[in-house]
């Protein structure tokens, strides 16, 4: 009996291996569509892994990016280059692009497609942080050549054309990308694509594919709401709208101590952009230079320098908010109508705490025995020159500054001494 039971669970497993081993007849579709970091390359290689599991037939990738990050660009390639299933690499939509990281992604793909108005290329390495000299460029530029002859080679492609994009910049439109064997196919619309690769035969870790397409069923997977938020807050312009909130709110938690609502939308603030300043290039100096120039003008507010300090704060906030982000990739630096923006809301904001502040100090003071000065009331005997007054409903002892004063005149307060008022007759 127990032989028969280890038999069937044998039998069992042995035909779970066989359903497994056969594709099933779905593409998992995921886009890249923006800038290419960390979160985008979570996302991309989560979704291979479950399209391995699920042994699909492919997995589509629709790109459409002006580059990213080198580190989160080698992760995807990586992934797509030692994956189980075909990748399909397709620049969608109309008059969109694959530059810089992402040429190197289509390159690593299986298959690659282009929209007929779509380009290519422009893979030439950027500098990241601190500016390198020639030599150390070179290092770099060569290091990215032999990266894209591995991969080019790899799939068959036009070696010379493709590390002309590292060298020279190139940028290829669809057609020439076509005509000089960059990408395999250009195709109007995705069904188009399935069409053209059905039947296909692909080598992919010594398997051989044949992809059945037409028709196939596509299943979406879009970035979930973590992936998209982490996505978003990685954007250089939202980092830094984040950095100034969290400053602004702790700020005025310091300036009314207590566990409320500026302290904690400050401290997540400053959270969320330390988070996602650790993924970009971020000059020291920069951050350093908006932290004064927030302190100087807090001290313009306390000592009242007659603007000399908050003028240096708010160069300081502007100069900082320009060196933040230390890199020549234009997708990755912080909009100067941005950084305008942010230095006309703190003119604006410190003004307006300033004339405040300023109020406040010159007020009179409406309470306590200076609060009395000033005040009117009138007698309730007559002064000779003392006698009783009536003040904010209270009896005082008082004394005429200025001859005799008759009962029931209207008097005001001019200074108080040991309990006792020094009044006058209200000027008329």
């Amino acid at each position: 009996m127990k032989t028969k039971i280890q038999v069937v669970i044998l039998l069992l497993f042995f035909f779970l291996s066989i359903l497994k081993a056969e594709n099933s007849n779905e593409i998992y579709l995921i886009t890249i569509d923006g800038v290419i970091g960390p979160p985008i390359a979570n996302y991309v290689i989560n979704n291979i892994e479950k399209a391995e599991d699920n042994n699909v037939t492919a997995v589509l990738i629709e790109i459409d990016t002006p580059g990213g990050l080198a580190t989160s660009m080698r992760k995807i390639i990586t992934k797509i280059m030692n994956s189980s299933v075909p990748v399909i690499g397709y620049v969608t939509p109309e008059a969109a692009h694959a530059a810089s990281a992402g040429a190197f992604v289509m390159m690593a793909c299986d298959i690659t497609a282009m929209t007929p108005t779509s380009n290519i290329g422009a893979a030439h390495p950027v500098t990241m942080g601190a500016k390198i000299d020639s030599t150390m460029e070179k290092k770099v530029v060569n290091d990215m050549l032999a990266y894209m002859t591995s991969i080019v080679e790899k799939r068959g492609r036009n070696v010379e054309v493709a590390k002309k994009m590292i060298t020279e910049s190139l940028s290829l439109t669809a057609k020439e990308a076509l005509d000089q064997n960059i990408i395999e196919f250009v195709v109007k619309t995705r069904t188009e694509l399935l069409d053209k690769i059905d039947d296909m035969k692909i080598e992919k870790r010594d398997r051989e594919f044949v992809l059945h397409t037409k028709d196939i069923e596509i299943i979406s997977h879009k970035m979930n709401f973590i992936e998209r938020f982490l996505y978003h807050i990685t954007n250089p312009n939202i980092a830094y709208i984040l950095l100034i909130l969290g400053i602004y709110g702790i700020i005025a938690e310091f300036s009314s101590p207590g566990i409320g609502f500026a302290g904690v939308f400050g401290t997540i603030s400053l959270l969320l952009a330390f988070f996602a300043f650790s993924h970009l290039p971020v000059n020291i100096v920069g951050v350093l230079l908006i932290v004064a120039g927030v302190i100087l003008l807090l001290l313009e507010i306390k000592v009242q320098s007659s603007g000399i300090l908050g003028i240096g704060g708010i160069v300081g906030i502007i100069l900082g908010s320009m060196m933040l982000i230390q890199t020549n990739a234009p997708f990755l630096k912080i909009s100067i109508s941005l950084i305008t923006g942010v230095g006309v809301f703190t003119i604006l904001f410190f003004l307006l705490l300033a004339t405040l502040v300023y109020k406040v100090h010159h007020k009179r003071v409406t309470t306590g025995r200076k609060g009395l000065i000033g005040e009117k009331g009138y007698t309730k005997t007559a002064l000779k020159p003392e006698g009783t007054v009536f003040i904010r409903g209270e009896l005082w002892q008082a004394e005429s500054i200025k001859g005799n004063i008759k009962k029931d005149d209207k008097i005001e307060v001019v200074k108080i001494e040991n309990l006792k008022l020094f009044v006058k007759k209200p000027e008329v």
